[in-house]
């Protein structure tokens, strides 16, 4: 028998009333939705961690479902933050799998950060969210959303990724499967923030629940000379359904029949409706394999739209002028975590985008300013973000078409230069007696390599498209000979 309950979570500083739309369409479509809302978790309050919210979340559903408000098994949708406080409850209570839930379906979730977290600490966004709050904006939840915090690595070591090959997780093809649906339409207030491939909140990097991992380690050479690499492993399903819609922000993406832009078609309008009930609908592995192809050809279809000939669908989609091309290129979001290897954090160290020369990757950097760096620099990287709580933890949002395209960053190689995106990274000496790769080196530097920049080879493939990459840099700590001496006894 299908499951029909449904438990739906709400975002960071919403409201139950935020997701009344999507309820009242469940109900319609004959799911048990009525008085299933888990609202009201205290996401404001500034002392509240998300693992208490997720702790609270697990004594409610008890209570729900021996109350009979929640079947024994539901399914959940949630909303934006909602997102890591049941990934988190799952983590908590159901590591290894077990819960009882089908579907779990999250909507723009916040799974790797959004940019207008560090906006809600500041003193504007606690006179705006927090006046009725005694000005709290819920500091802990906001750490845990910023971009590059560890909260999010944790939570993904525990669900999704792990560096010691185990592949236990709380989801599975079978049961507990996740779905992702986000948007990379923008409501107006939020276009002055000049973000790419972005909902207005969260960016469709952050929000897709399939991220890399790779531990890049300096103190050991690879068979090729380079850093030594371990790649993490997947946890749960190699990879899950995600749906990017072009026409959707993260206020209507709650809206499966009223939201989307005025000038749609019925059929474009209800196409988030669909995609709703398709995943609650969802009953075996191979069903759950099936809709992932199908939202496959469905994020086909939206990248078409940078093509200059789909002028009149762009146009179609925002209901008024068409939009630039540019808001539907696909992004990679890196997150770099460098420590020395003794687990002491570096903050201060330099990191930017290279194609380097076989000697380079040899021998360290040169120094000199390449072509293929200056174009990455000035086109493909749109942002980057230095954590607040982890100075040694940084956020790239790099453009990937302006990388791959004809005429993007592989026309800037020279005939010296591999056709691979790398990173470049260097870190100065802290002090006269410690220096980082070589001993007493000023400045010592190493390159990570990344990707292929020729489509047509097999090459590199750790970056993925729409993903958060985590690339966690060990780089050598060297103390010089004066740090510990031997000398003979004077008589």
């Amino acid at each position: 028998m299908a499951t029909k309950s449904v438990l739906t979570v709400h975002g960071w500083s919403a409201e139950d009333s935020s997701m009344a739309e999507l309820v009242g369409f469940l109900e319609r479509t004959g799911f048990e939705t009525a008085h299933l809302w888990l609202g009201g978790y205290p996401s404001m309050a500034d002392e509240v961690h998300l693992a208490d919210s997720a702790r609270r979340m697990g004594e409610v559903v008890r209570e729900m479902q021996a109350d009979g408000r929640l079947g024994e098994r539901f399914h959940i949708v949630t909303h934006s933050t909602g997102a890591l406080v049941v990934r988190q409850w799952l983590a908590l209570f159901h590591p290894e799998g077990g819960a009882p839930v089908d579907n779990f379906l999250m909507l723009a979730p916040a799974n790797f950060g959004s940019p207008l977290a560090v906006m809600g600490r500041s003193a504007l966004g606690r006179l705006i969210k927090g006046w009725r709050n005694r000005f709290q904006t819920g500091t802990e939840f906001l750490h845990a959303l910023e971009h590059g915090s560890m909260a999010q690595e944790n939570l993904a070591l525990a669900d999704r990724l792990s560096r010691s090959g185990e592949t236990t997780s709380p989801f599975s093809e079978a049961s507990v499967r996740p779905y992702v649906i986000t948007g990379l339409d923008v409501f107006r207030p939020m276009g002055i923030l000049n973000e790419s491939a972005w909902d207005g909140t969260v960016r469709a990097a952050s929000a897709n629940l399939d991220p890399q991992g790779v531990t890049v380690d300096f103190t050991a050479s690879s068979e090729t000379g380079g850093p030594e690499r371990r790649f993490w492993t997947r946890r749960g399903p190699e990879a899950v359904p995600f749906a990017v819609l072009p026409d959707r922000h993260h206020l209507n993406i709650t809206e499966p029949l009223t939201g989307g832009p005025s000038g749609a078609s019925a059929d474009a309008a209800r196409r988030l409706g669909r995609l709703v009930l398709q995943a609650l609908q969802v009953t075996s592995a191979n069903e759950y394999r099936t809709l992932r192809s199908n939202w496959i050809a469905l994020n086909d279809a939206t990248r078409t739209l940078v093509q200059p000939e789909k002028e009149a669908e762009r146009a179609a989609l925002a209901g008024e002028e068409a939009p630039s091309p540019d808001r539907f290129n696909e992004h990679y979001q890196i997150v770099f975590d460098v420590r020395d290897d003794t687990g002491l954090p570096v903050s201060d160290y330099h990191v930017w985008l290279t194609a380097p020369t076989e000697r380079e990757m040899e021998a360290g950097l040169s120094g000199e300013v390449s072509r293929p760096e200056e174009y990455a620099l000035r086109h493909a990287l749109k942002k980057v973000h230095v954590n607040r709580r982890a100075g040694h933890r940084r956020v790239f949002h790099i453009d990937r078409r302006e990388l791959m395209r004809s005429g993007g960053m592989r026309s800037a190689l020279t005939a010296s230069r591999l056709p691979l995106l790398a990173a470049g990274i260097s870190a100065p000496a802290p002090g006269r007696h410690i220096s980082y790769f070589t001993r007493g080196d000023g400045l010592g530097s190493g390159v990570i390599p990344l990707r292929s920049l020729n489509s047509d080879a097999p090459g590199e493939r750790f970056l993925r498209r729409y993903a958060t990459h985590f690339v966690e840099v060990i780089v050598p700590r060297r103390a010089d000979e004066k740090v510990f001496t031997v000398r003979g006894l004077r008589g």
